[in-house]
């Protein structure tokens, strides 16, 4: 398998006559109602929708990395957007069918890095590639 890299956002927008920032962190996420959950969620996976389409599905054990770019300086815990954004990736990719399931048969390895700061276009790039022990 080779290695697939597509970006996914930090951020949702959302709304229909008022649009607000949703974003995807742990501090936030553990506030949502479940049904605001899941619209973001739903609407994540529509942003991502065609770039995961366009990827290869994966047939074998995968490692999966996370680089976020954040939009300012400001320090914030990796973890707490890495989570929810892992999360919400790895729904998408199995009900689009690249991945079979996103337990850990499938999924042996998540990692989380800092990319940089990107004011312009903040954002998760996802690589997957095969699991090698």
């Amino acid at each position: 398998m080779q290695s697939q890299t597509f970006s996914v956002p930090i951020v949702v927008e959302m709304g229909v006559r008022k649009k607000k920032n949703y974003y995807l962190n742990l501090n936030s996420y553990r506030n949502w109602q479940f049904q605001l959950s899941n619209s973001i969620k739903k609407a994540f996976k529509i942003l991502v929708a065609d770039d995961i389409r366009s990827l290869d599905k994966v047939t074998k054990p995968c490692k999966v990395t996370y680089v976020i770019y954040y939009s300012t300086k400001r320090a914030f815990d990796i973890d707490n957007i890495g989570s929810v954004v892992t999360k919400f990736t790895h729904d998408a990719l199995v009900e689009l069918d690249i991945l079979e399931d996103d337990n850990h048969h499938f999924i042996k390895e998540i990692t989380y890095r800092f990319g940089g700061v990107d004011k312009e276009s903040p954002r998760c790039d996802v690589t997957i590639e095969e699991y090698i022990e």
